[in-house]
């Protein structure tokens, strides 16, 4: 029979200053001590559904799971103030853990779990170095205050942005409310902005949207759309302090995709002791921001992608060797081939046997639609004529797929980009049709040589598998902000008509191009509203109510030559 599970809820925990948190404790009934796994939410606890750390799972297998409501949020006392993650839950992950290692059930060992912000908070938590702590399995997250791309890119998640912010905003509203303070209108405002996001998204300017009247909501408006600065980031990624092994989770269609990859070399090139920095691990999968499953956008992956029982196994191992210290031999990089559909292990990230492969821009000057003339070449161009675009920021590339929430009626992952392809202000540069599988694993990144007539522009890439019947499959993407191009620098206009290089970071993929089939680039200046639409006049995201156009000169001769970079795999013999 299955094990007994006693839950106990809302046990208080006393931090420093006096302030009670409270947290649903799931343990095995009768087992005495046993490790423990604290989760820190500002979602509500009673809430909780990550299905990697199920928490009633997990307490079958022997582990005490705790999870918290942070500070200021639902049943926790204080006072929440997003804007000041990094300045209070440190101190609150720190004295959260020691209070779970003196209680009787737990046998002074504790992880941390939780995906999302909640990543956030054991990275916060981390960073602080808890005597009792053992591990952390950062999830689908971030060491940052909101799910961004790449902070080298200088864009924000706008899509992220505008459906997190009403649905953190409502406890906010509830303790307001609870004061004595009259909420009906803002109450309102936020029901609408769930149920109708294109009202947040396409209002201009959006820093005057109605709900920045209310001061909490401007404040967390603000710092989503304000992007951090290095100082700030070299502030905050203190890996230096870590020194407990990490199981760094994420999936190839995830937003933070880029950041788990990032985060996890950098643990094992900066961690705080050798033992840390020996001890990093990476799983990631064909999957969104979500729970694991096998089809997403317009593809299967098969019962190997979705096997929950398995795969929370698999981060259960990962405790067991840490926690309770148990012999067991777990690689450094596990991943999901897409289109072979098959997990596979490596010791390093690129994979060994992998190797960079160049793809260079290639066209007569009409790449155009994926019905011009460019087409991806592994030879370098000679004299070629550029291609050009017009970028209108009041009629941006829609977003169709890729890394983006699942809500509101977009579906993230690999979805069919052709209809995008016939617009004209999308360039596309298309392969020979493959003579044999070409497997794609690593980090993909375009070199851009460019001009536009503006300030300040973006400029965006798609790779993209494409079928013999005509689909173009969306594989990753990624994008640049122009004035952001010297990253580590302050930001920088653009001398209008000056050709400048840029560096395009898609982020990391696995993925099987089949014989027969075709890798293409697709270039533009949007993918709206995944990322925020630059505006093209040079001022912070969210000032304008009206841009302008901006004419973009894409650039592959010899001296100025554009390329696609992927690392491919060699057969095995």
């Amino acid at each position: 029979m299955p094990e007994a599970i006693r839950i106990d809820v809302n046990v208080p925990m006393e931090m420093r200053d006096g302030t009670v948190l409270r947290a649903d404790v799931y343990r095995p009934e009768g087992r005495g001590r046993c490790p423990a796994i604290l989760i820190r939410t500002p979602y509500n606890k009673e809430w909780f559904n990550q299905s990697l750390f199920d928490p009633v799972a997990f307490a079958r297998s022997g582990y005490a799971v705790v999870i918290q409501d942070i500070r200021g949020r639902y049943a926790s006392e204080g006072e929440w103030k997003r804007t000041q993650m990094f300045e209070v839950e440190g101190a609150d992950g720190f004295d959260s853990v020691e209070c779970i290692a003196r209680e009787r059930w737990c046998d002074g060992r504790v992880g941390l779990g939780g995906g999302s912000y909640l990543t956030a908070m054991q990275w916060i938590t981390a960073m602080e170095n808890p005597p009792h702590l053992k591990a952390f399995a950062p999830y689908v997250g971030d060491i940052a205050t909101h799910i961004a791309p790449p902070p080298e890119t200088g864009a924000v998640s706008f899509y992220s942005a505008a459906n997190a912010l009403p649905i953190t905003a409502m406890d906010l509203v509830n303790r307001m409310e609870a004061r004595g303070e009259e909420v009906g209108e803002l109450r309102r405002m936020l029901e609408r902005a769930m149920k109708e996001p294109d009202w947040v998204l396409r209002f201009l300017p959006l820093k005057k949207h109605p709900l920045a009247q209310w001061e909490p909501i401007r404040e967390m408006l603000e710092q989503r759309l304000t992007p951090v600065s290095p100082e700030e980031l070299n502030r905050r990624r203190k890996y230096e302090k870590i020194s407990v092994p990490g199981l760094h989770i994420g999936g190839w269609f995830d937003q933070l995709e880029p950041a788990v990859f990032a985060n996890y070399l950098w643990m094992k090139e900066r961690g705080g002791t050798p033992y840390a920095r020996e001890h990093q691990h990476i799983l990631v999968g064909p999957w969104d921001h979500g729970n694991p499953r096998g089809f997403l956008g317009d593809l299967e992956f098969g019962p190997a992608a979705a096997d929950m029982p398995g795969i929370r196994r698999y981060v259960l191992s990962f405790y067991d060797k840490y926690l309770r210290e148990q012999d067991i031999d777990l690689p450094a990089v596990r991943y999901f081939v897409m289109g072979s559909n098959e997990w596979r292990t490596a010791d390093t990230w690129p994979v060994p046997g992998s190797a960079p492969q160049r793809w260079f821009l290639r066209s007569g000057g009409r790449a155009n639609t994926s019905a011009g003339d460019g087409w991806l070449s592994l030879h370098e161009p000679g004299p070629e004529p550029a291609d050009e675009f017009v970028y209108d920021p009041l009629h941006p590339v829609p977003t169709v797929g890729g890394r983006l929430l699942a809500m509101n009626g977009m579906v993230p992952g690999p979805k069919d980009q052709s209809r995008l392809e016939t617009r004209g202000d999308v360039l596309c540069y298309t392969s020979h049709a493959l003579k044999e599988d070409v497997e794609v694993t690593g980090p993909v990144t375009v070199k851009l040589y460019a001009s536009t007539s503006a300030v300040d522009t973006d400029f965006t890439a798609k790779l993209t598998d494409v079928y013999p019947d005509g689909r173009s499959i969306l594989v990753t993407e990624g994008i640049q902000r122009a004035k952001y191009r010297k990253w580590g620098r302050p930001p920088e206009p653009v001398v209008p008509g000056a050709v400048e290089e840029y560096t395009i970071m898609l982020g990391n993929t696995s993925y099987l191009f089949r014989q027969g089939h075709r890798l293409r680039l697709s270039i533009s200046s949007s993918n709206f509203p995944l990322y925020d639409r630059n505006m093209n006049t040079g001022r912070g995201i969210g000032e304008d109510e009206r841009g302008v156009k901006a004419v973009q000169t894409i650039f592959h001769e010899h001296g100025m030559a554009s390329y696609l970079e992927v690392y491919t795999v060699s057969k095995k013999e």
